[in-house]
């Protein structure tokens, strides 16, 4: 029983990415032994804003019917992948339909505030892969219930190959020192003694030697100290990786490729809001949109 994930919340609809994250939140949930939530978004399309005159009630609405019906052909298409996978048998299914008045016209927000009415919820969200220039101009909801969640969310892409995997062999856990980091550190510890999966702890810095601290450790060696505390126990193991790299998202992202057993990773974020991570750069930021494997992030 997880001690931090009472529920795993995942929005469903038709697409790849939707795919990839739902059997990726079974898994999650399986192994935490926490209740599975479907979720479904009734979008607003830009022809409802033009074509609903204002003495129509928009839920009588022929554009309402097929979006209902979309969202009940999700779930059943959700259901039935859940249904094939070995490790769901035992695993308590919730649906859920969001949307306010009428049609939803920030998927995120409805999200973001439907998981702050839920204690201990974990997030998980189909991503696609946009260039910045593209989450400009189309958005992307995974990336702004990232800035926006309170709580950790964990971002999946279609292509992470996760469709194939029904465990998780390892946990990668990027470590800083800061406070965000020993919550992320908090959140592996409760799940690699959920599922007796084993944790690897990631320190990058720039390469050649660096100067001992007043206490006579090396920065690293505190930092790993720090770390297993607020990792607590985990009977599987762990273990300390030192990177030496000028750039740690990229040096992340090339560790986990070399990864055989379906890795996933844990990193806290700073909790700067998008535009600042636009302009200045996040190393979570970056690991979430290039990993091969499913990022969870904590701030």
């Amino acid at each position: 029983m997880s001690e931090r994930v009472s529920i795993v919340m995942v929005p469903v609809d038709s697409s790849e990415e939707a795919t990839a994250a739902t059997h990726h939140a079974a898994l999650l949930a399986s192994l935490l032994d926490a209740t599975l939530q479907l979720v479904h978004v009734l979008p607003l399309k830009p022809a409802e804003l033009s074509d609903v005159p204002s003495n129509r009630n928009i839920s009588d609405d022929h554009d309402r019917a097929q979006q209902d019906a979309k969202a009940s052909d999700a779930f059943q298409a959700a259901r039935h992948q859940l249904a094939a996978l070995s490790f769901t048998q035992a695993l308590t299914v919730e649906e859920t339909r969001l949307h306010d008045d009428g049609f939803v016209s920030h998927p995120e927000r409805v999200i973001v505030e439907h998981a702050r009415q839920h204690q201990k919820t974990l997030l998980v969200m189909g991503a696609r892969h946009l260039s910045e220039v593209g989450k400009w101009l189309k958005g992307s909801v995974s990336n702004a219930v990232v800035h926006r969640a309170r709580g950790p969310v964990t971002v999946i892409h279609a292509d992470a190959g996760i469709l194939e995997s029904t465990r998780i062999g390892r946990i990668l856990l990027p470590v800083d020192g800061s406070s965000h980091s020993d919550v992320a550190a908090q959140l592996a510890g409760d799940l690699a003694r959920s599922g007796h999966i084993r944790v690897e702890m990631l320190f990058c810095q720039p390469p050649g030697s660096q100067p001992l601290l007043d206490s006579g450790e090396r920065e690293e060696q505190r930092i790993f100290r720090s770390t297993r505390e607020a990792l607590g126990e985990v009977p599987a193991g762990v273990t300390e990786q030192l990177i030496q790299a000028e750039h740690c998202a990229e040096a992340i992202i090339q560790h986990a490729k070399q990864c055989p057993d379906s890795p996933v990773i844990i990193m806290g974020r700073r909790g700067l809001g998008y535009l600042q991570e636009s302009l200045l750069g996040s190393v979570s930021q970056k690991v979430i949109e290039l990993a091969p494997c499913p990022v969870t992030v904590v701030a």
